[in-house]
């Protein structure tokens, strides 16, 4: 490596525990914990009342087929599931008409995330039919009578009705609007099966403003959107509501939800793969413009481009500024610069 290359290293020597105590600090100076990070979406909606009127506004029921009540399950899938980690849902109920639902927070758009949805969803599926026929035949006695072996062969493959709700803080390039529905269809547009249903939610095309707010589905989504930034929200008059937004009061918190939050904040060993990535990807720029250049300069310029992309990609996820110096190897100096630079674009 050149000396000119060794300019632009930048060491970081702060421990992740230093990192999490000062994103306590910064949590503390806001009015709400963000719900756009796991910890504060569930202390908002892993609370029966408020889900079940979250749930009523996102499937639009109106009084007469309301949901009732729900059930809130272990979040924990007891499926060998195909990652490097345990695999948990944020969000996993049972409603009062039989429906399994699964509701997820996500704050960063990873690579296939589709197949991510797909991929949950299977698990998701599976063990919605394993408690499903617990709950049928799960205490039959071993002599069956023939009247009850030919209940449970009519139902050996009878799914209940399964449904995903993704609320993600990225774009979703396969959906024009902020709500996508989706399900399993032929080419001619028919339903395969109406038990299987995505509902996928777009938060950067959620722009409705607090005047053009009218449903609980707008409610809820303005509310996640706004909560992290907001000095004061609305509670729409609902007192189901009022109680959700309590909840995430930072003078309200616990300390465990305050750490539990910058943990979240923090990084995962997801985001340590997808920083890597990151890194990864702007090294193979940095390799790609050497050639064109001349290899010494080429690399230094697209080395330093590859992590002034990847520190504008982590700033509009609101990370923490030392989280950005840490992965992006930049001085936090530049980090505030392309911050400025970020907000003055915005305000154009």
């Amino acid at each position: 490596m050149s000396e000119n290359q060794k300019t632009i290293e930048f060491t970081i020597t702060t421990s992740r525990d230093q990192l999490v105590d000062k994103t306590i600090e910064e949590i503390k100076k806001h009015t709400y914990l963000d719900p756009l990070f796991d910890a504060a979406f569930k202390a908002l909606l892993s609370d029966e009342e408020a889900l079940v009127n979250f749930l009523n506004g996102v499937f639009h029921l109106k009084e007469s087929n309301k949901i009732e009540s729900v059930v809130i399950k272990n979040s924990e899938i007891n499926v060998i599931f195909p990652a490097v980690k345990s695999f948990r849902l944020d969000i996993r109920a049972t409603t009062s008409n039989g429906i399994h639902i699964n509701v997820e927070m996500q704050k960063a758009k990873p690579d296939y995330f589709v197949d991510r949805v797909l991929l949950q969803h299977s698990a998701f599926m599976l063990q919605s039919k394993y408690e499903w026929d617990q709950l049928n035949f799960g205490n039959l006695p071993t002599n069956l009578t023939k009247e009850q072996r030919a209940t449970r062969e009519i139902h050996r493959y009878e799914v209940p009705p399964t449904y995903a709700i993704w609320i993600c803080d990225f774009p979703i390039s396969e959906q024009k609007n902020f709500r996508g529905d989706w399900a399993v269809r032929s080419k001619e547009g028919l339903t395969l099966s109406d038990k299987m249903m995505y509902i996928l939610y777009d938060l950067t095309k959620f722009n409705k403003t607090f005047e053009k707010i009218v449903t609980a589905e707008d409610r809820w989504l303005y509310l996640l959107k706004h909560a992290g930034k907001a000095e004061k929200l609305p509670n729409f008059n609902d007192s189901v509501i009022a109680k959700a937004i309590h909840r995430i009061l930072v003078n309200r918190a616990s300390e465990k939800l305050i750490k539990d939050q910058a943990n979240d904040m923090v990084w995962t060993e997801e985001e340590l793969d997808r920083w890597a990535l990151l890194e990864v990807r702007a090294e193979q720029k940095a390799i790609a413009k050497g050639h064109k250049q001349g290899l010494e300069q080429g690399l230094i310029q697209g080395l330093e481009q590859g992590r002034v992309e990847m520190a504008l990609d982590m700033l509009s996820n609101n990370e923490p500024i030392e989280k950005i110096v840490k992965y992006s190897h930049l001085p936090e100096s530049k980090i505030l610069e392309l911050k400025a630079s970020l907000s003055g674009y915005a305000t154009k």
